[in-house]
C-alpha cells in the first residue's frame, strides 16, 4: 500500500520551535553575549559622541570623553552581568576593568604600529589592532575580574 501524500509531507516528527537555543557551551555564550555588548556600546558611545559635538555644541574633547566614558560604563556593567554572571561589583572590579583597557589600548596601538612598519595596509593593521583588544578585554574580563 503507497503512503497518502498528506502522510508524507505534513507528519512532523518533532515540534518546529522558531527560538533560537541557548547555547550549552559557556564560552560561546559569553563570546556573543560580549560582542553584542560591544555592538551596543559602540552604537550609543557614537551617538553620545555626535550628540554632544553637533547638537549641544560641547568641545571635541569633552564629546569624546563622554561618549567613551558612557561606553566604558555600559561595557564593564552589561559584560560583568549578562555576559559573566556578576552579582555585585566593587571599586576593585572597577579599577581592574579600567587598568585593563587602558593595557588592552596600548597593546592595540603597538600592535597597529608594528603592522605598519612591517608594511602592512592599515586596515589590515587597524582590524588586527581591534582583535588584539577585544581579546585581552574579554580574557581579562572573563579570568581576572569576573572569574566564576
Amino acid at each position: 500500500m503507497v503512503p497518502d501524500w498528506r502522510t508524507i509531507f505534513l507528519r512532523r516528527t518533532r515540534p518546529v520551535s522558531l527560538s533560537v537555543p541557548d547555547t550549552p557551551n559557556p564560552l560561546k555564550r559569553q563570546l556573543g553575549r560580549f560582542a553584542s555588548v560591544g555592538v551596543l556600546n559602540t552604537l550609543v558611545g557614537v551617538s553620545l559622541i555626535f550628540l554632544c559635538y553637533e547638537v549641544f555644541g560641547l568641545g571635541l574633547t569633552l564629546s569624546n570623553a563622554i561618549g567613551y566614558g558612557a561606553g566604558l560604563a555600559l561595557s564593564f556593567a552589561l559584560n560583568g552581568t549578562w555576559t559573566f554572571g556578576a552579582k555585585t561589583f566593587d571599586a576593585g572590579a572597577l579599577a581592574k576593568f579600567l587598568a585593563l583597557v587602558l593595557v588592552a589600548f596600548v597593546v592595540n596601538l603597538a600592535v597597529i604600529q608594528t603592522l605598519l612598519a612591517l608594511g602592512a595596509p592599515y586596515a589590515l593593521a587597524q582590524i588586527t589592532g581591534v582583535i588584539t583588544y577585544s581579546a585581552l578585554v574579554f580574557l581579562g574580563m572573563k579570568y581576572a575580574i569576573f572569574k566564576s
